[in-house]
């Protein structure tokens, strides 16, 4: 922390060096303990809002460099031009915004920021990152989990099919050394009653010469003479069984040799590995939210835009309304429902339990409703009365009355202006800066039926019963035919997705109709409790549908 927010600001202007106990926002210093009782005893500065400096210290530093005076005048910011999106001092406004319009008391901006929708919004944007990204983690870790499951399971997958071609080669050895050993045998026998024969042969030939060297000895002449004929024939007979082998070729020699198959010779080719690791990817299942009632979205990941036969509506609540014409109806922030009664002059807020809470009477007829949030103001028509009045909501009185005209039904807001249904007077829009009126659109729009603004587009009713969807500049961007499921359209609305709700009062339904406004189809009818439903309102920030019969009862409904 830098040595102004840890010394006391005023001692130090003294020459005096005292350590801040607090910290004034508005004067932008520390204090010590003496000069915080000076500073709450003091009429100019009594209303500031102190706080303790270990508490300052805790803002992020990037907070704390933040100056609230201009760094080019040294004067504290007093007026914010909305058309520059910037904060002046008083010689700024002089110097560089003395053609702006759009300039405001910054004290006026500043003092509901806190609550301010853009706020709830980056706390809502801020809620939805963190949860996305805390989905992104557990989705990723998921599939940290499933690749090991996925390792471990391949791994059995490759011993098995390892085993597989284990046993498939044991089986073939197996085979082939039966053929080997049944070979061998083969030739071993054939070999071994060859040389039986040859031995046969050789005590033949054995004893032929013993009986020669015999008759050599001893014999006579005659008798050898005699003998050696049948010698003779013997010899003979010898010489022709060794021909015929040489003949038969019975003397060659088997060889037993092994040679592979040729797929096995060709295998590192034909099979030169076990398998193939595959790595694949799939989209994610995971579904990010995203706030979506807001001009500059974020852009996430997300599921696909359910179309109008996917929208499921549940119905989470039933009260009983008091009047017997209500025309306009609205939820507020913390779930609190107003009807306005046309007939009653009358403004109802009911409690989220259903019983009252408190009742409103602006002095002039109320047709249609619109809550802003920004300054907590009420804005209510008044049909044939010509007006619009602006109720604080605070305090519960009216603030100020514009007067218009001819007629005026439906309202909503966007940027700082109103837009009306002016029935015959058109499409109509009031500049809050300065009260003045303009026509957007020069149209016949329906009598008492409401308006809607979604994103940067705005939807309205026709005295046909079709709907209109135009941008905010009046160009049109589709309009639908008349539609026969509805019968005197009143309530319009539009949901974070672009799909337009219109009730009809004599049809006794709610039909929806796609974003594109090429589709519709009838959502909630007579057997849901429906009898001239004339109000409408959707919560896009609770994605609740408020629906309200001219008389009696209303329905709140949660849409999946």
């Amino acid at each position: 922390m830098s040595r102004k927010h840890t010394v006391c600001g005023v001692c130090e202007y003294r020459n005096i060096n005292k350590s801040s106990v607090v910290w004034c926002s508005e004067c932008a210093e520390g204090l010590c303990d003496e000069c915080k009782e000076h500073h709450a005893a003091s009429k100019s500065s009594r209303d500031h809002n102190i706080l303790p400096i270990s508490e300052y210290q805790k803002l992020p530093t990037n907070i704390l460099e933040i100056t609230q005076t201009c760094p080019k005048h040294n004067e504290k910011y007093q007026i914010y031009c909305k058309k520059h999106d910037c904060p002046c001092c008083r010689r700024c406004v002089v110097e560089t915004h003395d053609d702006c319009k759009e300039l405001n008391a910054i004290d006026d901006v500043i003092k509901t920021v806190k609550s301010s929708n853009a706020f709830l919004e980056i706390e809502h944007t801020l809620l939805e990152l963190s949860d996305n990204l805390q989905t992104l983690r557990k989705d990723q870790q998921k599939n940290i989990t499933s690749l090991k499951e996925n390792k471990s399971k391949i791994e059995k997958e490759i011993q098995q099919t390892r085993l597989m071609i284990n046993n498939h080669l044991d089986k073939l050895q197996e085979s082939l050394m039966n053929e080997l050993y049944a070979a061998e045998e083969k030739e071993n026998t054939k070999i071994s009653c060859f040389i039986s024969s040859i031995q046969e042969k050789e005590m033949e030939i054995t004893e032929c010469q013993t009986n020669l060297d015999k008759l050599k000895q001893h014999a006579s002449d005659l008798q050898t003479f005699l003998a050696m004929k049948h010698i003779q024939q013997d010899v003979k007979n010898n010489e022709q069984f060794l021909e015929s082998f040489l003949k038969e070729d019975k003397l060659n020699h088997v060889i037993i040799s092994f040679e592979k198959e040729n797929t096995f010779k060709t295998l590192p080719t034909i099979l030169p590995k076990m398998g193939t690791i595959i790595l694949d990817t799939r989209p994610s299942d995971t579904t990010l939210t995203r706030q979506k009632n807001k001009q500059a979205q974020i852009m996430v990941p997300m599921t696909p835009v359910a179309s109008i036969d996917d929208i499921r509506l549940t119905l989470t609540q039933t009260v009983e309304t008091t009047g017997e014409d209500i025309t306009g109806c609205s939820l507020l922030p913390d779930g609190r429902m107003i009807f306005t009664c046309y007939t009653s002059n009358k403004i109802y807020v009911i409690k989220n339990d259903g019983s009252s809470d408190f009742i409103l009477q602006p002095g002039e007829r109320t047709s249609h409703v619109h809550f802003m949030e920004d300054g907590q103001k009420l804005v209510v028509t008044s049909g044939l009365n010509k007006s619009i009045t602006i109720i604080d909501m605070k305090n519960r009185k009216a603030e100020k009355s514009i007067p218009v005209g001819p007629q005026i039904y439906g309202i909503t807001h966007n940027d700082g202006k109103l837009f009306y249904n002016g029935f015959e007077g058109g499409l109509c829009v009031v500049n809050l800066d300065d009260d003045s009126v303009t026509q957007l659109v020069n149209a016949n729009l329906s009598q008492c039926s409401g308006i809607a603004i979604w994103s940067d587009q705005i939807y309205h009713i026709n005295i046909n019963d079709s709907v209109t969807c135009r941008n905010l500049q009046g160009k049109l961007k589709w309009k639908t035919e008349s539609l026969l499921s509805l019968k005197c359209a009143r309530g319009i609305a539009v949901d974070n997705h672009g799909r337009v709700y219109v009730s009809g009062y004599h049809s006794n339904n709610v039909v929806v109709i796609s974003p594109a406004g090429n589709k519709h189809k009838v959502l909630l009818s007579a057997k849901n409790g429906l009898k001239g439903p004339q109000a409408l309102f959707f919560d896009r920030k609770n994605n609740k549908l408020l629906i309200s019969n001219k008389e009696k009862l209303a329905f709140l409904y949660s849409l999946q």
